[in-house]
């Protein structure tokens, strides 16, 4: 009897640790491999970029520094992040009169388009919200009224004038231009708005435009058309269907805000029309004009977004409204304010930085495995020329993803990542090297990580590794009073038979010295919570710097215990000789460190 009681209490145990096992779903742990396939090549990348269009006074009226800083924010590749396109405006204020043309009228525009020219952008386009008013049938630049038929050649010669007289005025040479901005325009708009249906463009692509631009010898400049307020090609479908209006169109573009009234945004498809002819196709503006969140739920919205762009859509470039603007809102990348020439920086700003700032013009996508799992997305990138490449990974969701990336058809000794989180602003993490042919990788919740390599590079120089299974103090610097080594209740640690721990809820620590330290790793044991562990580095036990870390999920193992690994996701300065590990926090005082790794330059 005795026997029978004590097997079926074992049983209840047994069947009670099984649901609790059971309960941790397995497949959200473990690693998703995403397949970058050198050889199957999508499209080109023409670039990123931004609008100063109307917004230009926002940088040029700031005082210096700031608009020069604000200049190499968005801009230089080196302390930017790179942008690779801007966009301006062609304003009625050029052609105020029929024979009257002054494109002196706005200095900040040239400004700004000089400043970006002269850090290595070398795509510099203008879109028209509205001809003149004298060219319309309401005789306004705003709520919208359409183009006159009679108008069409004033018009025509209008945007060819502006072209050649930006270059030879300016040293601006503008290599594209855009007949209409939003032509869908609602006519209860209080700014400049033209409205154009599908007629209204393929008769004056071929029968004006074409003609006023080699007269102007401006034929070279390439011809943006659509540019509607939400994703459709349609009112260029005839245009592209025409041969003799095709022949003058270069790039179908549209934007993605939401239908108004239903307030839904259409998919992001392919422009099938377009492409079928032969056409690039551009997303040219898109933001969030009702709200303000400059931190990371509105960074991964648009990150995401960029994405799918790139994925689904299968642009050839993306581009945000403004670069810069006045004010606290989600309609620029960076907020400004003119009257103390301050500004402010949003993630927004960092996670389109992890597009921009490392896939450069003719880059080429290829084939990646899209949605490894669940909240994480994942798109490549190469530059054929020299063999350079970007992985651009998006974490939406609340839990560390572990991702093997596995190159097929190129082979590179290391990745270097880049991570946009709550804590990072593209901060070049520790090297990643290649293991069994993959590269194993972890990236932290709600962030985006770029991956960069090079084809056929050869492994990082070769880095020493300390593995310190914490049995003794041995190969520790030093260490608090408040710590001692706990060998009890192995079987709660997956058969550790040693490790550190707080004696009370104090502040302890312990701390490694080691020439040039890389990166960690640190296994830790915790009950129920996982608040109070942090990692500081430091060149001389003086000047302590915090250093940002990732872990992986909690895995239960026992009597409510959970194992978690951490890693280093940002590279420790130069010349760090001492690590320390700092246990806190009166939540739980048993936290306790199994094993730690560093690895580090000898």
């Amino acid at each position: 009897m005795r026997t029978k009681m004590i097997k079926k209490r074992m049983s209840t145990v047994l069947s009670a640790l099984l649901l609790t096992f059971l309960s941790v779903p397995l497949t959200a742990f473990a690693a998703a491999d995403v397949s970058i396939n050198w050889n199957d090549v999508k499209q080109e990348i023409d670039g990123f970029g931004v609008s100063q269009a109307g917004w230009s006074g926002a940088i040029y009226d700031l005082q210096e520094p700031a608009r020069s800083q604000v200049m190499d924010l968005l801009f230089a590749p080196d302390t930017g992040i790179g942008l690779s396109i801007l966009r301006g405006a062609l304003f009625t204020e050029y052609n105020p009169a029929p024979g009257q043309f002054d494109f002196t009228a706005r200095p900040d525009q040239v400004w700004v388009m000089q400043q970006a020219k002269a850090r290595g952008v070398d795509k510099l386009m203008a879109s028209t919200w509205s001809p003149p008013a004298w060219m319309k049938t309401n005789n306004s630049t705003t709520h919208g009224g359409y183009l006159k038929r009679e108008n069409y050649g004033d018009y025509a010669l209008l945007m060819s004038k502006f072209i050649k007289e930006y270059k030879q005025q300016f040293g601006l040479d503008l290599y594209a231009v855009s007949i209409a901005n939003e032509p869908n325009s609602m006519t209860f708009l209080s700014w400049d708005s033209c409205e154009w249906n599908s007629t209204n463009f393929q008769v004056f692509l071929k029968d004006y435009l074409k003609q006023a631009m080699i007269n102007e010898g401006a034929a070279s400049t390439k011809v943006i058309a659509g540019e509607s307020s939400w994703w459709s090609e349609d009112l260029i479908k005839d245009s592209l269907n025409d041969p003799a209006s095709a022949e003058r169109l270069d790039i179908v573009a549209g934007h993605n805000y939401p239908i108004p009234i239903i307030n839904t945004e259409l998919p992001t498809t392919p422009f099938a029309t377009a492409v079928s002819k032969g056409k690039k196709v551009w997303m040219t503006e898109v933001s969030k004009v009702d709200s303000y969140d400059p931190g990371m739920n509105s960074g991964l919205k648009f990150a995401k977004q960029t994405h799918d762009f790139m994925t689904k859509a299968g642009v050839n470039a993306w581009m945000y409204w403004t670069g810069a603007i006045p004010g606290d809102n989600d309609e620029g990348l960076i907020n400004v304010d003119k009257n103390t020439s301050t500004y402010k920086m949003t993630k927004r700003y960092y996670t389109f930085g992890n597009f921009s700032k490392f896939i450069k013009p003719g880059y080429v996508r290829i084939g990646a495995t899209e949605n490894p799992k669940a909240s994480v997305y994942t798109s490549a990138y190469k530059d054929p020329a020299t063999g350079k490449f970007t992985i651009v990974a998006i974490n939406n969701g609340d839990s560390t993803a572990e991702v093997n990336l596995v190159p097929n058809g190129f082979t590179a000794g290391s990745l270097t990542p880049y991570t946009t989180n709550d804590q990072l602003n593209l901060a070049q993490g520790p090297a990643v090297s290649s293991t069994n042919g993959k590269f194993q990788t972890v990236i932290p919740p709600k962030s985006v990580v770029t991956f960069v390599g090079q084809n056929g590079s050869a492994p990082t120089p070769q880095e020493q590794t300390l593995n310190d299974d914490l049995n003794d103090w041995s190969k520790t610097f030093s260490h608090t009073n408040g710590l001692v080594m706990d060998s009890t209740n192995s079987g709660y640690f997956n058969g550790d038979t040693s490790r550190v721990k707080r004696l009370d809820g104090t502040t302890e620590s312990f701390i490694y010295n080691l020439p040039n330290i890389t990166s960690f790793k640190a296994d830790l044991y915790q009950f129920n919570v996982w608040d109070g562990v942090a990692f500081y580095v430091s060149s001389d036990q003086e000047h302590w710097t915090k250093l940002a870390h990732t872990s992986t999920p909690g895995i239960y193992t026992g009597s409510q215990w959970y194992k978690k690994t951490y890693f280093s996701s940002e590279l420790p300065p130069a010349g760090t000789q001492y690590l320390k590990v700092e246990l806190s926090g009166s939540d739980s005082w048993e936290k306790q460190v199994a094993q730690v790794t560093i690895n580090y330059l000898s």
